[in-house]
């Protein structure tokens, strides 16, 4: 049997990375795609298994450049300890939030933008948005001194332009539409890292900033609607939220209303098959919310 091979778009969507993540992967020596004759890469299924380890050991905390170590032939006990235990490796994203805040205090911006960059190109997004911007921005939100508010609005400015940047690029690639529309936000933010959390599992998100109370989806043809609100929906919104169900339209709540609608049971099932990548994606974050 003839094995399979994927490219890198296809490869990088089965992964959950960025088509950047993997190129910076293999600089880092953890993987040998085979190149065609006009150099594009090309993934087995074996390599497809290293990548799905890589991505367990970057998410267990591990630095890119120990990866290599732990992926060698060892102990199986110290295998399953490597991978189950997570809090061994966690300085790693300490070590990283603390360049982060390092050049926020420095106001080295340029610097902190090409930290962003590059982590975005070593990490999944969602280990930056999960490991590393968050607990930033948690930390820097318990103090009012006015010097960290100016530091988390500069922060946050700098990532809406990585965001916004890895938005762009996916839009070059023919990747299943998804539109992302608030009805009511506690943190403006959030949106955007949501936006940069489906972009980096191979989606091309189209993002609506300000609040929209009871949206209109007519305009708009894409494969799903993600609807965000952190409160509960009024009555007209639980309405509307039931008609595009029964309409057909392949719609999901998101934000802290979602687990309360399901939890409510007012929720439907989705009469459409939802994208794989898209359902992944929401199983992973209602089991973080919970």
């Amino acid at each position: 049997m003839t094995p399979c091979h994927y490219n890198i778009e296809t490869t990088a969507q089965l992964c959950g990375v960025l088509p950047v993540t993997l190129r910076a992967w293999q600089r880092y020596g953890l993987i040998h795609p085979q190149r065609d004759e006009n150099g594009s890469r090309w993934y087995s299924e074996n390599d497809l298994t290293r990548l799905h380890l890589i991505v367990q050991k970057v998410n267990a905390g591990i630095p890119i450049t120990q990866i290599d170590t732990h992926l060698q032939p060892h102990d199986p006990a110290q295998t399953h300890n490597d991978t189950d235990s997570p809090p061994r490796h966690n300085s790693n994203w300490r070590d990283l939030q603390a360049e982060i805040l390092h050049c926020l205090g420095e106001g080295e911006l340029q610097k902190l933008r090409r930290l962003v960059w590059r982590f975005g190109r070593e990490y999944p997004a969602s280990c930056l948005v999960k490991q590393v911007f968050r607990p930033i921005r948690e930390f820097m939100s318990t103090s009012r001194q006015a010097a960290c508010i100016q530091q988390r609005g500069l922060l946050d400015s700098i990532i809406i332009e990585y965001a916004t940047f890895v938005m762009a690029s996916s839009r070059k690639r023919n990747r299943p539409r998804v539109l992302l529309i608030p009805m009511q936000y506690d943190d403006s933010l959030e949106l955007w890292l949501e936006a940069l959390n489906l972009s980096g599992e191979g989606l091309n998100v189209e993002l609506i900033r300000s609040a929209v109370s009871e949206p209109d989806l007519s305009p708009f043809t894409m494969e799903h609607y993600l609807i965000w609100s952190d409160s509960p929906l009024s009555e007209r919104q639980r309405a509307l939220y039931n008609y595009w169900l029964i309409q057909g339209l392949p719609v999901m709540l998101l934000g802290r209303a979602g687990p309360l609608l399901q939890s409510s049971s007012s929720r439907l099932s989705p009469p459409h098959p939802l994208n794989s990548v898209l359902v992944d994606h929401w199983i992973k974050q209602g089991a973080c919310e919970a």
